[in-house]
């Protein structure tokens, strides 16, 4: 019996690393068919069914759990095979045993934050994914999601603060630098906005991106009473883009400081209209920026 247990765990686990969750699925289960009670063979096969969305995915986490309740790992991925089912309250139970058995489990401590978050313990959310965001270098889900969660809960210092540190970290991500930019305005430290703004010119090559940089200054400038400065953006983006935002800061300016200028529109948008569609043009930007990061990344962010 040991050696068919070896052998089916073997299998199970090349399987399971090269993402051949069929095959891993079918070596765990035969294995079990010999040795119902192992607790490695019940892992790799809930591991695999969740990939597969298998029915029976929880009930062989379940079983590794009740086999083996001190088995951090086991509980770590119930908690995933619950979270896949929709199972909040259950998966956040089985991500806090996995946190209390390995404390350093960042993966876990993610997931807690998110399950937590979803309860309603905002609290406890920011505690978990701060400690999964100290035990991992980079682009992180968790130091990603503290930017996120502070900016939801209106805490616009600390996702600033948090954003600073991700970009630190991963100097070159433009969607990091963004955040930099964007939370830094919020809270009226517009030299570090108009920085930030300016390295995401120098880190984002991408054809096509080239105006939203220099919207989001002339959101800086404008909100500053930087006339001069604005004026000097507003023919940029209009260079790069005749019909676009330039040409409505532009006559917003002229009205704004007295200014003549021919071939102005019909109305003049107010400093609220211009900052409303300055704000929706680095939105359109931020989706860009998150589509290109997940694509980039994939699922290497842990």
């Amino acid at each position: 019996m040991a050696s068919i247990a070896d052998s089916a765990r073997e299998r199970s686990r090349a399987r399971l690393d090269e993402g051949d969750f069929t095959e891993s699925l079918q070596a765990a289960r035969e294995g079990l068919s010999a040795v119902p009670d192992d607790v490695e063979l019940l892992v790799l096969a809930g591991r695999a069914g969740v990939e597969l969305d298998s029915d029976d995915a929880v009930e062989h986490l379940r079983r590794a759990t009740e086999l083996a309740a001190d088995d951090a790992t086991a509980w770590h991925h119930l908690g995933e095979a619950l979270a896949a089912e929709g199972l909040t309250k259950e998966a956040d139970a089985a991500f806090r045993r996995a946190v209390e058995l390995d404390p350093d489990d960042q993966i876990a401590l993610t997931h807690l934050g998110h399950t937590s978050l979803a309860a309603g313990r905002q609290d406890e959310a920011v505690d978990y994914l701060s400690r999964a965001a100290d035990n991992i270098q980079g682009a992180s889900t968790a130091a990603i999601s503290l930017v996120e969660m502070y900016r939801s809960f209106g805490r616009y210092e600390d996702a600033a603060a948090q954003a600073k540190r991700l970009a630190a970290a991963v100097p070159d991500d433009a969607l990091a630098w963004l955040d930099v930019a964007e939370l830094t305005f919020e809270v009226g430290q517009f030299d570090e906005a108009r920085a930030a703004f300016e390295r995401l010119r120098e880190v984002d090559d991408v054809p096509g991106h080239e105006a939203y940089p220099i919207h989001g200054m002339l959101r800086v400038a404008v909100r500053g009473d930087e006339w001069e400065r604005a004026q000097q953006l507003a023919d940029q983006a209009a260079a790069i883009d005749p019909q676009g935002l330039g040409t409505d800061v532009g006559a917003f300016l002229r009205a704004r400081t007295g200014g003549d200028g021919e071939d102005e529109p019909e109305r003049v948008p107010t400093a609220e209209e211009l900052d409303s569609a300055l704000a929706a043009s680095l939105a359109e930007y931020r989706r860009t920026l998150a589509d290109d990061r997940r694509l980039s990344t994939g699922d290497s962010i842990g």
